[in-house]
């Protein structure tokens, strides 16, 4: 029989002028009392028993019960005397508790399941009590609880906080799962007595267990004129409903080093953390969009044997402390401490390990997935290495590279990022902004593109064709048609091999036995032929040198193919495919800067990188521009900004 025990005895004085004479509990909350709302969230998980601890206007809140027939629950109402706190207001009704019992604030608005978070209190039976905790935009100001990594409390960190410590972002939210008999010691304690700042630290000094529960749901305190607004606008907004772990959530999932902090090969001091520019701007906006965020990091130092777990901590501690100043938050940070290979001094072998949760293998994408049941088909990676971009894959996200760390120059895999865009904060906007502006375009043009027909997809290097190509894929899978999108740079002949022109570059001979491959799949029902394997090739960067049989892709009969690249339009493909040709426009200036930016990241100087511009332009743009004449024209300018890059 689970009990409730509501905390509502305050004042609300700084409520008083939208109370219109109540008690806090029945503030009202978009057309609802608070305590029906609290009430009712209670019973819709289980709750049969309630403890309505009152004291200011108790005659009112008796008589709104007594009217909603207390909700056809065993619903208590407890005068809990002179104020003694939160914990000591509990303990006075300490003969009408429950043995386990859940303790909720009368000024705190809430969409929580209550028993989702009951089974990780009953994981453990030893625990006295289990506390909910969560980020907040203003941890500097919020006490903060820390945890190990099996969620047991290991400190309390009231504010203000220590300036020369980092701190992880862990907010007590004031949401408890308390037993009964952990609550004996202090039955005949005198005086004020909180939960947070008195009861809890005094079991942890005794030796009790504490757990935390982690959770990104919906808690606020609204006991202020200010935050009481705040949350009328998120319960209008619909920000309180997507919140619940009920409802699948967007994620981002978000690499480290390289993406969020500066690449420093292998970190393993709090001291050499250093945020890019931009990062914290851009965590915050994805904290006030409808996209959990979280970190997904390979930490092989802990493996290695350079890094303890304690100072990963400190790491991790010193990250939330800065993004928290600047009112940002990470949901979760997931890390893989293994490392498959051997022979590094000091190395842990209990960690070296072929583990499932090493990137590119999906096992903390996974973990995160059950932990908050994440909307994969809505949700991305961005990182900074090849690697990330085959986690991506595999997992079955949208994957935006960023050009600082690896800039996906790395080699260690060979899948190919949906976007390409400089850093973080380029990668939010077009998650964000532009990304739904490509889309709502692309379902326009996909409606007139059936299974099995065939895109080409061409247009000056740089210009946006794999981003246009990767949403144009979206939008027709949205419609429930299978997309395969193939980049025509895979086929880019080694230096050595090249001929003269932008067609030149290319194996065209390859590329049209692939074409040839693609039109003989046999009609456009999957039942009605086999699917094709394809084997494909690479192009490395760095060494200007093509690499077979890198990486297979199978395509369905049914299947819309798209094929993108400069020398797209190029092809003929016969006349029993339907087929859409589309040239991809952009501003030479902003296509200048690009490729300038595309080789320096190869290691090219100034001069070198605007030779290579200038002599691409004289070969490139008057055959590429020559092809684009039977091809519908599309500026990605016209539906978005002109952030992102094509992956060439």
């Amino acid at each position: 029989m689970r009990q409730l025990v509501i905390l509502a005895g305050g004042k609300g004085t700084r409520l008083r002028e939208r109370l219109g004479g109540k008690p806090k509990p029945l503030v009202d909350v978009g057309g609802v009392p608070l305590l029906e709302r609290q009430v009712l969230l209670a019973k819709r998980h289980g709750f049969s028993r309630v403890a309505l601890l009152v004291n200011h206007a108790a005659d009112q809140v008796i008589e709104f019960c007594a009217a909603h027939k207390n909700w056809d629950l065993e619903l208590e109402i407890l005068d809990d005397g002179e104020p003694r706190g939160t914990a000591g207001a509990t303990l006075a009704a300490f003969d009408q508790l429950q043995p386990e019992f859940l303790v909720m604030y009368g000024d705190t608005m809430l969409d929580v399941d209550l028993g989702r978070f009951h089974e990780f209190h009953a994981q453990l039976p030893a625990a006295a009590a289990t506390l909910f905790l969560h980020p907040n935009d203003h941890p500097h100001d919020s006490d903060l609880v820390e945890i190990d990594d099996d969620d047991r409390v290991v400190g309390f960190h009231p504010c203000p906080h220590d300036p020369s410590r980092w701190y992880p972002n862990l907010v007590n939210a004031a949401l408890y799962w308390i037993r009964r008999d952990a609550l004996k010691p202090w039955r005949q304690v005198p005086g004020m007595l909180d939960f947070a700042r008195d009861l809890c630290p005094a079991m942890l000094q005794k030796g009790m267990v504490i757990r935390g529960y982690r959770s990104p749901e919906y808690i606020k305190d609204l006991g202020t004129p200010a935050r009481l607004d705040r949350v009328c606008a998120d319960l209008r907004s619909g920000k309180i409903a997507r919140a619940g772990l009920e409802t699948k959530q967007p994620m981002v999932f978000i690499d480290r080093d390289g993406t969020i902090n500066r690449e420093v090969d292998h970190l393993r001091d709090p001291a050499q953390l250093e945020l890019l520019p931009g990062v914290a701007e851009a965590i915050k906006r994805l904290n006030e969009s409808e996209y959990r965020c979280c970190v997904v990091s390979n930490q092989p130092v802990i493996a290695r044997g350079e890094c303890t777990e304690a100072a990963l901590r400190e790491i991790h501690a010193k990250l939330e402390t800065l993004l928290g100043r600047s009112g940002a938050y990470l949901d979760r940070i997931y890390y893989c401490p293994h490392h498959p290979d051997r022979g590094f001094a000091g190395e842990r072998l209990d960690l070296k390990i072929d583990c499932d949760c090493r990137k590119p293998k999906t096992g903390m994408i996974d973990r995160a997935a059950r932990e908050f049941n994440v909307a994969i088909d809505r949700s991305w990676l961005i990182g900074d290495s090849s690697v990330d971009m085959e986690a991506a894959r595999r997992a079955g996200v949208k994957s935006l590279l960023v050009e600082s760390g690896y800039a996906g120059l790395d080699y260690r895999n060979w899948a190919l990022p949906d976007v390409v865009v400089p850093d973080m904060e380029s990668a939010v906007s077009f998650i964000l902004d532009r990304y739904p502006r490509l889309l709502a375009y692309c379902n326009a043009l996909a409606a007139a593109i059936h299974p099995g027909d065939l895109v080409l997809i061409g247009g000056q290097a740089r210009s946006g064709k794999s981003t246009f190509a990767a949403v144009l894929r979206d939008a027709l899978r949205s419609r429930g048609i299978g997309a395969v999108v193939l980049s025509l740079d895979r086929w880019l002949r080694s230096e050595v091999d090249r001929a003269t022109g932008v067609l030149g570059r290319y194996d065209m001979t390859a590329i049209g036995k692939l074409l040839a491959s693609l039109q003989a799949r046999p009609g456009q029902v999957v039942s009605s032929g086999q699917v094709v394997s394809l084997d494909l090739p690479g192009y490395h960067k760095l060494k200007r040198r093509r690499v077979e049989s890198v990486d297979t892709v199978r395509v369905a009969p049914s299947d819309v193919v798209i094929l993108e690249g400069t020398v797209a339009l190029a092809l003929e493909p016969d006349a029993s495919t339907e087929t859409h040709r589309f040239h991809v426009d952009i501003d030479e200036s902003t296509r200048r800067q690009r490729i300038l930016n595309e080789y320096r990241l190869r290691g090219l100087d100034e001069s070198a990188a605007l030779d290579v511009y200038v002599r691409r332009a004289k070969d490139e743009i008057p055959a590429i521009e020559e092809l684009a004449s039977a091809s519908r024209r599309v500026s990605l300018a016209d539906v978005s900004d002109s952030t992102a890059r094509s992956v060439e």
